[in-house]
Formats: C-alpha cells, sequence, structure tokens
C-alpha cells in the first residue's frame, strides 16, 4: 500500500540566499583610523593655541599687543624699529639732567627742551636754586639768555654781568659737548639709537626701570643706553629714555601732539628776535679814547676820536679766529652834562677782523661861548659791542625758521602708543 504522506525531513529552501555579515577586522579598522584622525586634528588645535600663546602672549587679541609684539625679539631689531619710529616725528620733548663744564659745584643742570625734526630748538636751562637761562638752537647754532645769577651759576662769574645785557652764541665745548639743538633732533636721535657702529655682541639688555608711571627696559650699546618701553606703536617700542657718557646726560622722551608742535612753532618765531643782538663770547672788544676833550673846543663843535680792537678768544685755530666780527658802536656826548646834537657817523656797525684796530670818530655839536665863559666842557665816550650774527645771517635764519616750520607741518601726525 503507498503511503502518500509528505515526508517530515525539511527539503531545500525556496527563498534566496542570506549574505554572509560584516567583516570584524575591517570594523576595528575603521573606527582606528576615525581615532587616528581625531587625535590629529586636537594635536594641530593645540599646536596653533600654542604657537599663538608664544607670539601673542596669554590673554591677547591682537589689539593690545598685536602680532609684531615678538617676545622673542632681538634687541637689535628692538633698537631699528625704535629709530624708525622716531625719524619723521616732528619734534620731541626732553626733559632731565646734564653735566655743564665749568658749573658751579659740580652739580647737573636741569634741561627742558623741545627740538623739532629740522633741529629748531626751544626750551630753558638751568642749575638747582638758580635763574633759568633761555636756550633756542637754529641751524647748528645755540643761544643762551638770562640773568647775571644764571650766568654767575654756570661758572661765568666774570663774565656774568656782560653777558647778562645780551644773549650769547654758545659754541659746542664751552658747555656741551655738542651743539644740543643738533644732536637731539629727531633723525639725529634715531641714528643714535639705531647704533650702527656698534658690534650686535656689545649690545646688551639691563633690568626694567621705573620711568614716571610705567617701566622701560633698558639696552645699553657702548656708553648710551636707549630705554624702551613696553608701549608700542605699530609694533615698535617707544623710546622712554636716553641717557650718554656714562650718565653725565640723562633726558626723558615724550612725543608731542600736533598742537603741542604747532604751539611750539608760533613761540619759536616769536623768539627768534632775541638773538638778533647777540654776542659771541670768544670774541672781546676793547676801546681806547685818542681825543677826548675838557674844556672849550671850538666854538660850536667838538670831534672825539676812539680805537676800537678785536680780539678773538678762542684757538687761533677755529675756523671763526680769522672771520671777520660785526662791530656795533654808539657814542654819547655831553656838555656841561647836557647831551649835545651828533652827526649821523656817531653810531653804526662795521667789520673788525679779530687781531685788528678801527678808529671811529665822532663830531659833536653844541651853542657857541662866548669868551672868557667857564662852561661848555665836552665829555665823551663810545660804547660797542660784537654782534654775534650780521644782518643778513639773522635774516637768513629768520626765512629759514619759517621754512622749518612748513616742513613740520607737512610731517605726518605722531602715531599713537597702544
Amino acid at each position: 500500500m503507498t503511503d502518500d504522506s509528505s515526508s517530515l525531513t525539511p527539503g531545500p529552501a525556496s527563498g534566496p540566499t542570506p549574505s554572509p555579515g560584516p567583516d570584524p577586522d575591517a570594523r576595528r579598522r575603521s573606527r582606528r583610523r576615525a581615532f587616528l584622525l581625531a587625535l590629529l586634528l586636537l594635536l594641530l588645535l593645540i599646536v596653533a593655541g600654542l604657537l599663538l600663546w608664544i607670539f601673542n602672549g596669554p590673554g591677547s587679541d591682537n589689539g593690545a599687543n598685536g602680532a609684531d609684539d615678538d617676545r622673542n625679539s632681538s634687541p637689535r631689531a628692538d633698537l631699528t624699529r625704535a629709530a624708525a619710529l622716531l625719524r619723521d616725528a616732528p619734534a620731541l620733548h626732553y626733559t632731565g639732567t646734564m653735566g655743564i663744564t665749568g658749573a658751579q659745584g659740580g652739580e647737573d643742570a636741569r634741561v627742558d627742551l623741545i627740538v623739532s625734526n629740522p633741529a629748531d630748538a626751544l626750551g630753558t636751562l638751568s642749575m638747582p636754586d638758580s635763574p633759568a637761562l633761555d636756550y633756542v638752537g637754529i641751524d647748528g647754532k645755540s643761544f643762551l639768555g638770562g640773568k647775571t645769577e644764571a650766568w654767575r651759576s654756570l661758572g661765568m662769574a666774570e663774565k656774568s654781568k656782560v653777558l647778562a645785557e645780551h644773549p650769547s652764541m654758545v659754541q659746542p665745548g664751552m658747555f656741551f659737548s655738542q651743539d644740543l639743538a643738533t644732536a637731539l633732533a629727531p633723525p639725529a636721535l634715531a641714528k643714535t639709537v639705531l647704533a650702527e657702529d656698534v658690534p650686535d655682541e656689545k649690545i646688551t639688555v639691563g633690568k626694567p626701570v621705573t620711568v614716571g608711571d610705567h617701566t622701560c627696559t633698558p639696552i645699553h650699546a657702548d656708553d648710551t643706553t636707549i630705554c624702551l618701553s613696553d608701549e608700542r606703536v605699530g609694533g615698535a617700542r617707544v623710546v622712554d629714555r636716553i641717557s650718554f657718557s656714562g650718565g653725565t646726560v640723562v633726558l626723558d622722551i615724550k612725543a608731542m601732539s600736533r598742537q603741542e608742535v604747532e604751539r611750539f612753532s608760533t613761540d619759536f618765531r616769536s623768539k627768534l628776535p632775541l638773538i638778533r643782538d647777540s654776542v659771541d663770547p670768544r670774541i672781546n672788544v676793547t676801546t681806547q679814547i685818542l681825543r677826548d676833550y675838557k674844556g672849550e673846543c671850538a666854538p660850536t663843535a667838538c670831534v672825539f676820536t676812539a680805537r676800537v680792537t678785536v680780539t678773538y678768544l678762542g684757538s687761533t685755530s677755529d675756523p671763526d679766529a680769522s672771520k671777520a666780527v660785526p662791530v656795533t658802536y654808539s657814542w654819547a656826548i655831553d656838555r656841561d652834562g647836557t647831551p649835545v646834537e651828533l652827526d649821523p657817523e656817531c653810531s653804526g656797525a662795521l667789520l673788525i677782523k679779530p687781531g685788528e684796530s678801527e678808529d671811529l670818530s665822532c663830531t659833536a655839536t653844541g651853542s657857541s661861548v662866548g669868551s672868557g665863559a667857564t662852561r661848555g666842557q665836552y665829555h665823551g665816550e663810545i660804547h660797542t659791542s660784537d654782534r654775534a650774527l650780521t644782518l643778513k645771517e639773522y635774516e637768513r635764519l629768520v626765512r629759514l625758521a619759517a621754512d622749518n616750520s612748513e616742513k613740520i607741518a607737512a610731517l605726518p601726525n605722531p602715531p599713537t602708543p597702544r
């Protein structure tokens, strides 16, 4: 008998054959790559942050210190950037102390000076507890003027009364080793700060010192010390102080605003006429009366004559030792104590070379004196003085001051430290 029931043994599957599952090794390799990429990205972020910290400092935002605030910068690089900042400054304000040759007690003088880019200068110079001398500098020439006490404090006791009568043109070596305005003009100061003649190995950095309300770092270059502030302008550190010759000159430096510069230009032109009658302390002018009448001298007129001699007190090797000196003269003649009329030639100016003399005459005219009169005595004297500048030289300096004022106005505004 045939059995029609199906077998209980399962037959072949009628659907599609299932694919095998993911390879475990492939999954592990994929996770490893993802981990390594994340780790590399983290390392790059850490390195970038470290570099920013090194160059900008902790907490900087490029607005406070800026990308140019390179804390690993060399002293030479700092001086180079500081010099570039000074070169085009319209003017600088100096205050400090300075050793003066021959000063009483060996004390340093106090200096308060403004020097413009073209080397015009205006300020004061004073010894402790003494009146100040006014200072004017232009075209490489320095002029000082002040009271007798001020000159005496500078060791000029014998000449103090004469020097107090007129401003004096002072030469380098008399009080200062160099002409102040020339040495402290911004371009000249920039050259000093640059220290091109000083090898890198002789440029050293000192410990920070306090200047005003902040500190600056001294950089020593031979006998000059430049103190650089932490304040920066366009990445350059500001020069706060400079000292020369081992500290015999110590000057704090301040940049000036445009308004202060304009005020200086105005003040300078107003002070310039003071030097018109300035004298040269190296020149000595002496007079000898050749004819001085003390009795009747013709019925209506009397002629006086004096010999004027110029002597150069400086070194005979100086270029100015043979230069003709402007000498002003003015006669004063009286008759019985009353001034009398004088001819035009009785006052004026002339040029006399050192070592030479000139005879000057003056005719005094008075009323006729009758026969046997006991009055009618004439007495005359002549006043002379050298002049450091001829009229043409002075007029040239006036034009130069006007030109320099225009040059200062054309310079860019002083940058503001950050």
